[in-house]
């Protein structure tokens, strides 16, 4: 069984299907990862300051003719199954092989490259299941002048309060260039982050409370569940300070300097996340030391009863020994109050053995 769970927990970190570019040369389009939808479609938000058009299920050909657009435009594509839809879509945009490479790989770790023209972020989305299991999916950024590409591995809700966002005139996302929804929607993910962490520490109380209540087997299993997801969480989080540090630092024209202050403060939720996260990691195992030491004194509290048990038996039992031999000479076996005066001689000897045990506070 702990074979099994070992495995689930490798493949998790890890990403299973890596193995499909075995041969293949660089900026290979293979997607690895989950299918998570029926197909690859684009969404595409046109808007400035006046006005804002949305278009459902665009064409490859509508989509790739925004190169040069004096409206702010977001192309929002879901599903990455389509290889040939996103390779044709990096090549009208000018992306690198390699990049749209990155894109189609969901296990790629967080990272920031700039280009001469464009800049490219990937990172995670995170989510919690049913079951308080962390759920991801990658999302991808490129960033050009008026126009911001995204790559999302499924239907993404925590972007629907930014669409409505949108929707106001004197919203900041109208009134502002397309590198503040750059920020916005790397923001918007980060934020959720927030209720990933709260969750799990909520998860982590409770193991905390049935730790002093009654024995629970599965209480360690929760435990290195635990464990496993802030793991993952910590794989998500920490290469992308990296990454952020990095876009904060570089000198482009594709981000304002007032957006470079939001993106620092967004930095400043990812260190205040990933150094929470360290702590709930401390947290966590010390909830195991704790459960070991709880299962090890109950465990201690039940020697402790038997050895008493046994060692107030010794002596009786010596008593019993020694009238159950089978001398012919033996005094008392013809006394008339023998009998009971050997089970008097019992009874107290096992009284003053219990007070004694009460005085050296043994029981």
């Amino acid at each position: 069984m702990k074979q099994n769970t070992t495995s689930k927990s490798a493949r998790k970190l890890g990403k299973s299907g890596s193995g499909k570019k075995k041969g293949l040369p660089p900026g290979s389009l293979v997607h690895i990862g989950q299918v998570k939808t029926d197909s690859t479609t684009i969404e595409l938000i046109e808007y400035d300051q006046k006005s804002i058009v949305t278009k459902s299920s665009v064409s490859l050909a509508e989509a790739s003719k925004h190169l040069e657009t004096p409206q702010t435009t977001w192309i929002k594509v879901t599903g990455l199954q389509d290889t040939n839809i996103i390779g044709e879509l990096g090549k009208a945009y000018q992306m690198h092989p390699l990049l749209i490479e990155d894109i189609l790989n969901t296990g790629q770790r967080p990272k920031v490259e700039l280009m001469e023209d464009y800049i490219f972020l990937t990172m995670k989305t995170l989510g919690l299941s049913a079951n308080n299991t962390v759920v991801s999916d990658q999302i991808s950024f490129v960033l050009r002048k008026n126009v911001l590409i995204s790559f999302h591995e499924s239907e993404l809700s925590l972007f629907e309060p930014l669409k409505e966002r949108m929707r106001l005139e004197t919203s900041r996302l109208r009134t502002h260039g397309v590198d503040y929804l750059f920020y916005a929607l790397i923001d918007i993910v980060v934020d959720n982050y927030f209720e990933v962490i709260e969750a799990m520490a909520e998860i982590m109380d409770d193991i905390e409370d049935k730790l002093y209540g009654d024995s629970d087997d599965k209480i360690l299993e929760q435990i290195q569940h635990i464990k496993k997801e802030l793991l993952f969480v910590k794989k998500a989080v920490f290469p992308l300070r990296e990454a952020l540090n990095t876009l904060i630092k570089i000198e482009t024209t594709l981000i304002d300097q007032q957006q470079i202050r939001y993106l620092s403060d967004v930095y400043d939720h990812i260190m205040q996340i990933y150094e929470t996260v360290e702590n709930y990691r401390d947290l966590n195992a010390g909830l195991k030391d704790m459960y070991l030491s709880i299962l090890s004194n109950r465990m201690n509290k039940v020697m402790q009863v038997l050895t008493i048990i046994a060692t107030i038996f010794i002596p009786l039992t010596f008593i019993a020994g020694i009238y159950g031999m089978n001398f012919e000479f033996m005094p008392e076996l013809h006394w008339k109050y023998a009998y009971p005066v050997v089970w008097l001689i019992m009874i107290g000897t096992a009284f003053v053995m219990l007070r004694m045990f009460r005085k050296n506070k043994w029981l």
